[in-house]
């Protein structure tokens, strides 16, 4: 056996084709959602007032080592004297109205309570670490925004060296009380000392000079802390400084519209693509010739790119010209595969929902395989539906009777009366069966006839075509396809379900009425697709390839 010979595509080469192809298809919805992220951004940035934004960074450390306070090493992260205050507490007191308060006035603005509120609401901190704050604040210039930033860093940091230094300042204060006071106690216990050396009480007088020598000591230890903490209160907050001030160059201006329509451009055209793939694979619709050949496990034999509306899923009704083509293209893809033998049989056409093209396709074919020479009877068995719009013979009448009034013919009579009611068609060599009118009971019936009228007529006519009923009548196509050799499905693409293309398919199989092929209606101009049923792997279905 000889090699095959081509190009074979990987397994995924399939599914990115069929996913670009499905998003060119839908290129008019993701143009939409771009143009409508563009004008939302435009709406969102134009009514906008202009706001600059400036940044500053200030690094907070502890006023006086945690030592000179008596505090344990861990609590030196934040606090005017390393106490152990969180980080975010801080953040909410740089933006605080009474931080903002201070600032207003130092800037020359209106302390007023609402100017304060709003000032407050423009600034932003943000704790980066424990000892790292992010001042964002807004200005109506960049000139204005860098002032406030800057001022709300060094407002914040003199708060903290004002409170740090008052705290230090008390405790000095206070150390320096407690050594008077114990200098004053050591001074009074020399007259003890004394007085207990003059009754001759050494033990006494020994005991009371070691605990004046602790008062001195003790003394002399506050006046050391003391200067100290007044040394402390002179650098303090020394470690606390603005590491980054704000400055023009790094302000950025709200609304940017270059930048929001970009970001709206963006959105709108991810929108866009999310919309497109969702609605192709998760819409239970026919989109495209593989789907509906998928669907009903035939190929499509022919398929009309026209009287597709974006409004509403169901085609219009097509032209003569155009319907003749699709029967022409119809009759010969089944002369070419040999379903009939030498192009003879009866084949029945139906649709898995109501279309105002179907009995147009089946006259269309009646019409093709007549003018080939054969003599061809089209019955018309949709005698629910709309009358058909045939334009019927010379000798033919206005209104003539058809299937339904063979209802009350006697059996043995039925098919006499059937060649009877057939009238001339628009082409030589076709006659029709038309619908016929009667009453409820005889519309039920009239479906049921038609598998021995087609067994009758096969013997006066060399083809025959039936119009069958849509799918989702109440009575359905069953009878029918027993009377003919294969069927026609006619689909419509965007409005017929792909489950129920399957069933039908299904329903005529088991009827002993396999479906020949797929007429597809309102195929997209862009689909590339081949409309040969595959498989998951991408191999030509046995059904098919037999």
């Amino acid at each position: 056996m000889a090699a095959k010979v081509g190009y074979r595509m990987e397994p995924g080469t399939m599914v990115w084709r069929d996913a670009v192809q499905s998003l060119w298809r839908r290129r008019l919805l993701i143009g939409a959602c771009t143009l409508l992220g563009v004008a939302g951004a435009f709406a969102f940035a134009l009514p906008q007032t202009a706001r600059w934004t400036a940044t500053s960074e200030i690094l907070v450390g502890p006023a006086v080592p945690p030592a000179l306070l008596d505090l344990p090493a861990g609590l030196d992260k934040t606090g005017p004297l390393g106490m152990d205050l969180p980080a975010e507490t801080q953040a909410r007191v740089v933006a605080s109205p009474s931080t903002m308060r201070v600032v207003a006035a130092r800037l020359g603005l209106s302390v007023a309570d609402d100017e304060v509120q709003k000032m407050s609401a423009a600034t932003r901190v943000k704790a980066v670490t424990d000892n790292s704050y992010i001042i964002t604040t807004d200005g109506s210039s960049a000139e204005e925004a860098v002032r406030r930033a800057n001022t709300i860093a060094g407002v914040y940091l003199e708060q903290r060296r004002a409170a740090a230094q008052s705290v230090l300042a008390t405790l000095a204060a206070q150390n320096e009380q407690r050594a008077t006071t114990t200098a004053s106690q050591a001074a009074g216990l020399q007259r003890s000392i004394d007085n207990a050396l003059s009754r001759s009480q050494d033990g006494l007088a020994s005991s009371l000079r070691d605990k004046q020598v602790d008062l001195r000591t003790s003394s002399v230890d506050f006046k050391d802390k003391a200067k100290a903490l007044r040394e402390a209160a002179d650098s303090a907050g020394s470690t606390s400084k603005l590491v980054t001030p704000a400055s023009p160059e790094a302000v950025t201006v709200s609304p940017n519209i270059t930048r929001d329509v970009s970001v709206g451009a963006v959105l709108g055209f991810v929108l866009g693509i999310a919309l497109a793939l969702g609605s192709t694979h998760l819409s239970p619709f026919v989109a495209t010739r593989d789907e509906a050949a998928r669907s009903a496990g035939a190929p499509v034999l022919t398929a009309s790119t026209t009287g597709r509306r974006w409004w509403h899923r169901t085609a219009r009704k097509l032209d003569l010209s155009e319907l003749t083509a699709l029967g022409t293209e119809v009759v010969s893809a089944i002369a070419r595969r040999g379903y009939t033998e030498d192009g003879e049989g009866a084949v029945l056409v139906v649709s898995a929902s109501p279309s105002p093209n179907a009995d147009g396709v089946a006259l269309a074919m009646a019409c093709a395989t007549a003018r080939e020479g054969r003599r061809t009877v089209l019955v018309f068995a949709d005698v629910r539906g709309p009358r058909p719009d045939v334009e019927l013979g010379r000798d033919a009448p206005a209104n003539p009777d058809g299937l339904v009034n063979l209802v009350g013919e006697p059996a043995h009579s039925r098919s006499d009366k059937a060649r009877k009611l057939l009238v001339p068609g628009p082409a030589p060599d076709l006659q029709l069966l038309m619908p016929g009118s009667g009453d409820e009971q005889a519309l039920t019936v009239a479906p049921a006839l038609v598998p021995g009228i087609v067994t009758e007529l096969r013997g006066s006519a060399e083809a025959l075509v039936v119009h069958g009923p849509a799918a989702d009548r109440n009575h359905g196509v069953a009878p029918l396809a027993a009377a003919v050799d294969g069927c026609v499905l006619v689909v419509q693409c965007g409005h017929d379900r792909q489950s129920r293309v399957s069933r039908l398919c299904a329903s005529l199989e088991f009827a002993g009425a396999p479906v020949l092929g797929v007429v597809l209606i309102g195929a997209h101009r862009d689909d590339e697709t081949l409309g040969i049923p595959v498989d998951a792997n991408g191999h030509l279905l046995e059904s098919v390839r037999q």
